[in-house]
């Protein structure tokens, strides 16, 4: 009897302990943020509060906030605290162009340099990114179960391009059946008709796609599409969006001119990308479909391709992106005119994360856009996280809370940086200007402390860019 009693007591102990170390080890990290000033990602201004994060969540924004026991307490020393940026228009694994990814590296080489820029980007301050061409499929999961670092990834998996079209990066002498290398690794599906665009998109959606795009026109780094080729028939589109919306997700498009962006309207198309040659009967027609955007390019667009072409560009590409160019000043002024929503895309290969912010600043440099560095910072943040929600609950991976917002129960995606990038967006042309970067409630970069505070996490010096 004595001893069935203390197998009992030990029992009881036992599970006692081990109850409190669970507690203990689940207990969520909490943070609080004081001394900075406030942009939630929507409002005109900011305010003067606190940030408190628990776990990977804001839970609490006010002023005098008391720090619970154990918290960890982060003095923002009068910095602007802002939402982590999202780029939206980002190829992961096709650095350096899609001739790289074809002759000179292979999968796992471009995989190796897509988790480098991703840190990159992290310390850059860009929390989330979205994919919009390129079998990134897998680093997205991997983001998102922890297995590596990164920003969030919404992906759309292997661009869906024509014979010929935009997303071909095969040579001159492939057969009409012939896979190319990055067919193979499954960047890009190249189909002809409606049994094998439905074939495609059904694949990238099984595999986790949180939207499709579309390859529906000519490009300016591409070889075999001029600029004004309209691509993909109007069944074709229609077959994606129709899938798409079974999904409860959208189809982005790549295109330029109005013919193409005109056919993706009438095919129920929602994110429009570059379009710089497009005119103001087409702006009208957008701003009159529900749920339609368009994603802005402004460094290649207009600041590069002013003159400054990468030294791969062969002559025909120098003279389509010297009109893409002409239609950059134009363009932008017309969806600020019809009220279009906008977000911004960097879409440049080499040092992505730089090129991001670089992006952010020529938009404000676009001469009478009409566009304020307030609008730019919604475009980055705010209108970005609506954009990301509108992959629907079956492929938006981080519905339990919001993106692009500092507001209480949205995840902890959160910068200081010096300087107020509302009045003027040019402060993100310094790498030590951005004092802290957090992401899921992770600190990634803290300079806000003094170097030796054991908070203080540098950036690494190959990760700068100034």
């Amino acid at each position: 009897m004595k001893t069935t009693k203390l197998l009992t007591i030990l029992l009881m102990s036992l599970l006692l302990t081990v109850s409190l170390f669970a507690q203990e080890k689940e207990a969520p990290k909490q943070i609080l943020i004081t001394n900075v000033s406030v942009w939630d990602g929507t409002s005109d201004g900011l305010k003067d509060a606190d940030v408190f994060v628990e776990g990977n969540k804001v839970k609490q924004i006010a002023k005098g906030i008391s720090a619970p026991s154990g918290a960890t307490v982060i003095d923002g020393k009068g910095g602007t605290l802002i939402p982590g940026l999202l780029d939206m228009h980002q190829h992961l694994l096709l650095h350096g162009g899609t001739a790289a990814g074809t002759y000179n590296w292979d999968a796992y080489a471009q995989g190796a340099q897509a988790y480098k820029m991703m840190k990159k980007f992290l310390y850059m301050g860009y929390t989330t990114v979205r994919d919009i061409g390129g079998n990134s499929i897998s680093l997205s999961r991997a983001v998102k179960s922890g297995y590596i670092d990164g920003p969030r990834i919404y992906t759309s998996g292997p661009v869906i391009s024509q014979t010929g079209g935009h997303g071909d990066w095969g040579s001159y002498n492939d057969g009409p059946n012939d896979q190319d290398y990055q067919e193979k690794t499954q960047n890009t599906f190249v189909v002809d008709g409606v049994d094998e665009v439905i074939k495609a998109v059904r694949w990238n959606y099984k595999s986790g796609a949180s939207f499709i795009k579309i390859m529906g026109g000519g490009g300016v780094a591409s070889v075999y599409d001029p600029l004004n080729a309209t691509q993909l028939t109007f069944e074709e589109m229609k077959a994606a969006v129709d899938i798409s919306e079974d999904y409860g997700s959208y189809v982005a498009i790549h295109a330029y001119h109005d013919r193409s962006y005109n056919r993706a309207l009438d095919a129920g198309v929602k994110s429009f990308e570059h379009g710089f040659l497009i005119t103001e009967p087409t702006v009208k027609r957008m701003s009159e479909t529900e749920g339609v955007f368009w994603s802005w390019q402004p460094f290649g667009s207009y600041t590069l391709f002013a003159g400054g072409f990468p030294d791969w560009f062969s002559e025909d590409m120098i003279v389509k992106g010297t009109a893409v160019n002409k239609g950059s000043t134009v363009v932008p002024k017309l969806m600020k005119k019809y009220g279009i929503m906008v977000i911004l895309g960097s879409d440049m290969f080499g040092d992505e994360a730089k090129y991001a912010l670089t992006n952010i600043i020529s938009a404000s440099e676009v001469p009478g856009s009409g566009y304020t560095s307030l609008d730019i910072m919604k475009m980055a943040t705010s209108n970005a996280g609506k954009v990301c929600a509108m992959s629907g609950p079956g492929r938006d991976y981080y519905k339990e809370a919001k993106l692009g917002v500092v507001e209480e129960g949205a995840w902890a995606d959160l910068i200081i940086i010096n300087g107020n990038p509302i009045e003027d967006v040019k402060v993100f042309a310094k790498t030590d200007n951005m004092k802290l970067v957090m992401k899921d409630g992770k600190i990634y970069k803290n300079i806000v402390v003094e170097p030796t505070d054991p908070l203080y996490i540098p950036i690494p010096k190959e990760f700068r860019i100034d």
